[in-house]
């Protein structure tokens, strides 16, 4: 089983994507920052992380920066609701993201996007 984490300061968001994917076969991490993402990742072994950009404290693309650092096989996403060039520069070059995604996502959307990234695994 493949197990997925997700990462958002929003609590409701959380329960979105994970309503989204209950059905899918994976099995479901999260978290609320992306201290406790880095937690949850050196006890799981996580296949893919889809992180929200804008968090306090870290952002995601700071997080995916050190997913792929200490975790290269594993497959990084960022979420956003905001679009600006900027935040996906930047997690393209340091995070080295797979996919950006956009806030508010398609369900049918989402779960294609992530047979493909675990495909690509």
């Amino acid at each position: 089983m493949k197990t997925i984490l997700l990462v958002d300061d929003e609590r409701h968001v959380l329960s979105a994507l994970k309503r989204s994917l209950r059905n899918e076969g994976y099995q479901i991490l999260t978290a609320n920052s992306g201290y406790e993402a880095l937690d949850l990742l050196k006890n799981n072994d996580v296949h893919l992380v889809i992180s929200d950009q804008r968090m306090p404290e870290m952002t995601g693309t700071q997080l995916l920066h050190q997913v792929r650092k200490n975790y290269p096989e594993t497959v990084r996403v960022m979420l956003s609701g905001y679009a600006d060039a900027d935040a996906i520069l930047g997690a393209v070059n340091l995070g080295h993201i797979y996919q950006f995604q956009t806030k508010p996502w398609n369900d049918t959307d989402l779960r294609h996007s992530i047979q493909n990234c675990i495909t690509h695994y």
